[in-house]
């Protein structure tokens, strides 16, 4: 058995290599002093609905992504990187930038800093740099809650330790890419490059340093067929939530360019997950989990072609609730929705693998390029 997934997860990583191409090379040169996005959203902050600031800083990028495996099989971040390595004093302009966004919010305020692969990382961003946005960030009394997207293994002892002497009390979480709680799932399916043993270790690594982990749980990696997917997210969220992390974000798969799952998506092979399948998901783990693990989504490209979607007519409605219920963390708004295009997803949970099976010839290996 090992010897046929070893030999699956070449054939993955030889595809996802493939699918990803020379898109790199497509990255053009951008104003290092500015992030690569920045926005703001109505969140929960503490106990209180407040206003987050999210910042993409502009890095070289994802070091799996440019690692010979080429990356996560849905996802193409890397492709919104710049070509050359920033400054310490670039980061920090982009880091003010981005913050003149908040000067008329009010409090309660959270800032969430991401990049195209790992904050922590210092090929990616120097740690002078991330040093000095975080003592930034202690000096705005107004900010209460910090989140830091990073890959475990660079979420060491001495830069958790930093990171809580510099940030003081605050609220902070390293939101850490686990995606499935099934380690086949991760490697043959994601390609995520690390298994659930070493995101537990991170788990208590940080809440030793009093910094929780936010757990990103992926709805729908290729391969499973819709029912497979809810189930593999609804265990992903238990497990994550009994290893202690603080929040849960649920993600579902959007169609990324130069990726994998686009190379599935447009040969007719992969659909994105129905919003009705993030709804179940969202129901079933909140019944199942502590109160103490908040569950949050907000979906991108809800509604969209390329992103988590139904019929088109109930899709916003249905966006709009599980944003609400990242706000509340009451499934109960989700009890009014409907719409005749639910009878045609349950019919997918209902038959999808015995269809799979009866039509297999159309799922046969892609040729190559």
């Amino acid at each position: 058995m090992s010897d046929t997934l070893d030999q699956l997860h070449r054939i993955i990583v030889e595809e996802n290599s493939r699918a990803r191409g020379r898109s790199i090379a497509r990255r053009r040169k951008i104003d290092l002093t500015r992030p690569s996005a920045s926005w703001t959203s109505k969140s929960k902050v503490g106990d209180e609905v407040g206003t987050s600031l999210a910042i993409v800083f502009a890095t070289p990028g994802c070091s799996h992504a440019q690692s010979d495996s080429g990356g996560c099989t849905m996802c193409s971040y890397l492709l919104d990187g710049a070509p050359t390595m920033a400054t310490a004093e670039e980061f920090v302009h982009q880091f003010d930038f981005a913050m003149k966004k908040l000067e008329n919010e009010s409090i309660p305020l959270a800032v969430k800093m991401y990049t195209s692969g790992s904050l922590l990382d210092s090929e990616e961003m120097p740690d002078e740099a991330r040093r000095k946005i975080l003592e930034r960030i202690a000096d705005d009394n107004r900010i209460i809650e910090v989140i830091i997207e990073s890959r475990p293994e660079y979420a060491s002892e001495s830069v958790l330790s930093e990171i809580r002497s510099i940030l003081g009390d605050r609220h902070v979480e390293i939101g850490v890419g686990l995606e499935s709680i099934n380690d086949r799932v991760r490697s043959i399916c994601i390609n995520k490059g690390f298994d659930s043993e070493e995101f537990k270790r991170t788990v208590e690594r940080a809440r030793a340093h009093q910094i929780g982990i936010r757990a990103y749980v992926l709805v729908k990696p290729p391969f499973l067929t819709e029912r497979d997917a809810i189930l593999d997210s609804i265990k992903t969220i238990e497990a994550a939530s009994s290893f202690g992390v603080t929040t849960v974000s649920v993600n579902p798969v959007n169609i990324q360019k130069y990726t994998l799952v686009e190379r599935l998506w447009s040969r007719g092979h992969y659909r994105p997950p129905w919003l009705w399948s993030v709804v179940e998901v969202l129901k079933q783990a909140s019944a199942k989990i502590e109160s103490s693990t908040a569950i949050v989504c907000d979906p991108a490209g809800g509604g969209k072609f390329r992103g988590t979607h139904n019929c088109g007519s109930c899709d916003s409605d249905i966006v709009v609730a599980i944003r609400e219920f990242s706000l509340d963390q009451e499934p109960s708004v989700f009890e009014t929705l409907d719409c005749s295009c639910r009878f045609y997803w349950q019919h997918v949970l209902e038959h999808e693998d015995f269809s799979l099976e009866v039509h297999s010839d159309r799922f046969r290996p892609m040729k190559k390029d």
